[in-house]
């Protein structure tokens, strides 16, 4: 049986390099280009033999593929340790009350016909929240513009495994547009325009956060929020990230929604974590950008 990637070079007579196929290899598995029609296929090739950066995208990510393994998997015992002392109590109170509103939903739907009484049990699935990537995309941001984004294109696959809607915000002071990915399913026009943003300036992180609080109010009541922040380290808005306000705010987004937020700063000179003191876990790319 043919190697599905050797079958889709095949099927559109393509020469391809011994590392393009390796490239391809990689965006057909993250990226389920099975699903795609022929004509979304042929495009996607074409795309890829024209776009440099996407090629460059899959080369870093390929490369990164052992941290990104680390980050995703291997989290020190001792940080997991202190991560569910700190969280575990917290988050078995707000499950539980979860599952009390549910049952007297459920209790108050009911309905009896005869003997037989109808529970609306579909209507109170409870389906995995979403993944929000917040792309940091500024002037100082623009040498590791490719870095970051070959490091969120193996999250299509954590999306798509998890049945997870993937949004992507890229910002700078404001948010000019964002990406929805149903269930980690590839949307072409999104991807090529997430793939060419770009965007100069300073950066404003508390206008992303209201924005995500905004998404999170979309999503079902109690659904596990994962938020990624790609980020230089020190956004120019970030006193008032420790204001009462933005305190609330986030407090409440770890709360209603069980958001998680993570951080991937860029050096960890610059990353002021009094600033994240709401992200319960920080990354550091020194050693991928060496």
């Amino acid at each position: 049986m043919k190697n599905p990637i050797e079958s889709l070079i095949e099927k559109f007579d393509q020469d391809l390099s011994l590392e393009q196929r390796n490239y391809l290899r990689f965006l057909y598995e993250n990226l389920h280009l099975e699903e795609l029609s022929n004509r979304e296929q042929h495009y996607f090739i074409d795309y890829f033999f024209k776009s440099e950066p996407l090629r460059n995208m899959a080369a870093f990510a390929l490369e990164l593929a052992d941290i990104l393994h680390e980050i995703r998997e291997n989290i020190p015992a001792i940080e997991k340790a202190e991560r569910l002392a700190n969280g575990k109590e917290q988050r078995l109170y707000y499950e539980r009350k979860w599952s009390e509103l549910r049952r007297q939903k459920l209790k108050q739907q009911t309905t009896k016909n005869g003997n037989v009484f109808y529970v609306p049990f579909h209507d109170y699935k409870q389906d995995p929240g979403p993944m929000i990537i917040c792309l940091e995309q500024t002037t100082g941001m623009e040498a590791y513009s490719e870095l970051c984004k070959s490091m969120i294109l193996p999250l299509f696959m954590n999306a798509h495994r998890e049945k997870r809607d993937l949004y992507i915000i890229p910002y700078d002071r404001q948010i000019d547009v964002h990406y929805r990915f149903e269930n980690g399913h590839l949307n072409l026009a999104d991807f090529k325009n997430f793939i060419e943003y770009k965007a100069k300036g300073e950066a404003e992180l508390l206008p992303v956060l209201q924005f995500v609080r905004s998404l999170l109010h979309e999503n079902q009541l109690g659904s596990e929020a994962e938020v990624i922040i790609f980020t230089e380290g020190t956004p120019i808005d970030g006193k008032h990230l420790v204001s009462k306000q933005a305190k609330a705010m986030l407090e409440e987004m770890k709360r209603k929604y069980l958001a998680e937020f993570s951080v991937i700063a860029m050096h960890e000179d610059n990353f002021n974590k009094q600033q994240f003191w709401f992200a319960n876990k920080a990354f550091f790319a020194d050693d991928a950008i060496q």
